[in-house]
């Protein structure tokens, strides 16, 4: 965790807990601890306050601002933990055409397989009988729904426990806005994936799989109606 990282509402950042680790490292700890086995609330720790850095000298427009979301280091600290527990099994459970985000795997290789079908396409005598879909999912993250998220990881085979604390750690986050120095309001969201939390890209795989299933089971009926079947590749970026 880089220590020169904005800091989260606390105002603390990772290279005061590294400085310091030796005397509230036992205690940090315990309450990481704590809410990773589900018996202190993760809602605390998970504020986020919004901030607007402008991208140019002079901003006018919103456009011209990039939103910031800083989280609490005790909150990254474990979002972290549990997102390299899914990293070892992502694997297992997520279908060979997503390459993103996942050990082992490039997504760059889906990057290929697109060009090769294109350039097949060009080379094919009988050009009407090929056909070519890009999907593009706008505001992936923001469009997540919870409750599809839990479905998705029971079918997937994760347990009820696990999914529980996943559906924990995704909806109690709360936001505030940074504005002129003063922090305003407070929204609770009921759907959605924070940009920068280290668990964002996995849930979304996971969600993603869905949409990879029923393309592939739609691939083969077609197929079973004399209809060739084409390759599947899926790339994601947040």
């Amino acid at each position: 965790m880089s220590p020169l990282k904005a800091p989260g509402p606390d105002g603390l950042s990772a290279g005061f807990y590294q400085k310091f680790w030796g005397r509230i490292g036992q205690s940090i700890t315990k309450c990481c601890l704590t809410i990773l086995n589900e018996e202190g609330p993760v809602g605390d720790i998970n504020i986020t306050i919004i901030s607007l850095i402008p991208k140019s000298q002079s901003s006018k427009f919103m456009t011209d601002n990039r939103p910031i979301s800083p989280c609490n280091v005790l909150y990254k600290i474990t979002a972290k933990t549990v997102s390299n527990r899914f990293k070892n099994i992502l694997s297992e459970v997520i279908s060979e055409e997503q390459c993103a985000f996942i050990p082992s795997r490039l997504i760059s290789d889906n990057t290929k397989v697109g060009f090769e079908c294109l350039h097949k396409i060009k080379r094919r005598k009988r050009k009407n009988d090929s056909m070519e879909i890009k999907l593009d999912m706008s505001k992936a993250f923001d469009r997540v729904e919870w409750n599809f998220v839990g479905k998705m990881m029971l079918s997937l085979g994760f347990p009820a426990s696990w999914v529980d604390l996943i559906y924990h750690y995704i909806s109690s986050v709360s936001y505030s806005f940074m504005l002129n120095g003063e922090v305003h309001g407070n929204i609770s969201p009921s759907g959605g994936l924070r940009q920068g939390d280290p668990m964002s890209p996995y849930i979304f795989i996971i969600c993603a799989e869905g949409l990879s299933c029923m393309l592939k089971r739609k691939a083969i009926l077609m197929d079973s109606v004399a209809t060739r079947r084409g390759r599947l590749a899926l790339i994601c970026s947040s």
